[in-house]
């Protein structure tokens, strides 16, 4: 599964420090929780940063799967898998 993935301690949030690993999964409907899955980096898109508000990180997460997505068709098409 093709997924845009964060690994850090969501400073835009104020529930706790503990680093975790968020995966925003592309074209997936289900449910994932308590399942274990393996992860595989393909691109680095960014470093975390701390947003103003909910809706400003709602919209920077939104940007980041549009260019996991757009670097996953373009991979694709070129026949290079990651």
């Amino acid at each position: 599964l093709k997924a845009a993935v964060n690994i850090g301690y969501r400073p835009s949030l104020p529930q706790g420090q503990a680093a975790l690993m968020e995966a925003h999964i592309l074209d997936f409907e289900g449910d994932l929780y308590g399942k274990s899955i393996e992860v595989v980096f393909c691109q680095h898109i960014r470093v975390e940063q701390k947003f103003d508000s909910l809706d400003e990180l709602k919209a920077q997460i939104a940007l980041d799967v549009d260019q996991v997505a757009q670097y996953f068709k373009q991979a694709q098409n070129e026949n290079d898998g990651c």
